[in-house]
C-alpha cells in the first residue's frame, strides 16, 4: 500500500498470440483462494472477409440439449443440467436454514455455478463456431428467444430452472466469436420450428427427442428444429407461420442474463 510496484508478467505463447492479435482495454486484479489473478480484456478486431458460400447454418439452443446445429452436431446438456440441479437443492435447502453461514455459503455456491456455466457456454460456443468455420458457412441462424421467460408455464422446480436457462449467454458467446471470423449473425422467429418437418415443410409430430412426419422423414427434434432455423434463414417461411413473419434483423438483442 506504501507505492506502486512493478511485476512482470510471465507469458504462455497463446496469451502472446492474443496480445498481438489485438488492443489491450480494461484489466482487473483478483484475490482468490490465496492465489493473484490478473485478467486482462482484449478487444481482438473484427475479421474482414468477401468469401460469400451462402451456406447457412441453423443453431437451435435448448435445455436438455445446449445446443443443436443443422450439421447434425448436438451439444447435449446433461451434465449442465444435472450440476444446476443440485445447486438449485443446495439453494434451497440454505436458504430454509437462514442462518449467517448458509448466508455466506450461498453466496459462494453462486458464484461456482456461474462460473460453470460461463465455462460450459464459451466451450460450446467455441465448438459451434469451429463447426461453421470448417464447413466455410459465412451465416449462423438463431432463435429470437426475448420474450421465452414471460411464456413460460411450468411448474414452481421447472420455471425456477428454465429461469436460470443461460440460453442468451450462449448466443451472445457465439454472436462475438462468429463476428470475429466474418461470419454473419441472424435471430428470426422460431414459431413452429419445432413442430414443422425440415424436409416437406409440413406438421409433424415430436415425442420427446424424435421427430416424425408422415411424409416419412424422422430425426432428432433438435436437429429437425435447427434445419427450420437455417431454411427460415435462407429467406423462407414456414407454411404456418406465414401470418406471423420471422424477425430477420442482424444484430444484438438484449444483454446476457
Amino acid at each position: 500500500m506504501d507505492k506502486r510496484i512493478l511485476v512482470n508478467m510471465l507469458l504462455g505463447r497463446h496469451q502472446i498470440n492474443l496480445l498481438n492479435s489485438g488492443i489491450a482495454k480494461e484489466a482487473e486484479l483478483i484475490y482468490r483462494k490465496n492465489t493473484w489473478f490478473f485478467n486482462l480484456v482484449i478487444e481482438i478486431p473484427e475479421i474482414k472477409t468477401n468469401i460469400k458460400s451462402n451456406i447457412i447454418l441453423g443453431v437451435d439452443v435448448g435445455e436438455n440439449n445446449i445446443a443443436a446445429i443443422s450439421t447434425n452436431t448436438i451439444y447435449g446438456g446433461g451434465k449442465l443440467k444435472h450440476r444446476r440441479d443440485k445447486y438449485l437443492a443446495l439453494r434451497c435447502r440454505l436458504q430454509s436454514n437462514g442462518s449467517k453461514s448458509a448466508k455466506q455459503l450461498l453466496k459462494k455456491i453462486s458464484g461456482r455455478e456461474q462460473r460453470f456455466v460461463k465455462h460450459t457456454n464459451h466451450v460450446v460456443s467455441k465448438n459451434i463456431v469451429e463447426n461453421a468455420i470448417n464447413v466455410n458457412a459465412d451465416k449462423l441462424v438463431m432463435e429470437n428467444l426475448t420474450h421465452i421467460r414471460a411464456n413460460i408455464k411450468a411448474g414452481k422446480r421447472v420455471r425456477s430452472r428454465l429461469h436460470r436457462w443461460s440460453f442468451r449467454q450462449l448466443q451472445y458467446f457465439v454472436e462475438y466469436k462468429a463476428t470475429a471470423y466474418g461470419i454473419t449473425v441472424q435471430y428470426v422467429d422460431p414459431a413452429y420450428s419445432s413442430q414443422t418437418c425440415s424436409n416437406c415443410h409440413e406438421l409433424g409430430s415430436r415425442k420427446k427427442h424424435i421427430f416424425k412426419c408422415k411424409c416419412g422423414f424422422q430425426a432428432h427434434a433438435d436437429y429437425n428444429a435447427s434445419q427450420n432455423l437455417a431454411w427460415i434463414g435462407s429467406g423462407n417461411i414456414l407454411p404456418m407461420a406465414s401470418v406471423n413473419k420471422p424477425n430477420v434483423g442482424c444484430g444484438n438483442l438484449a444483454t446476457a442474463p
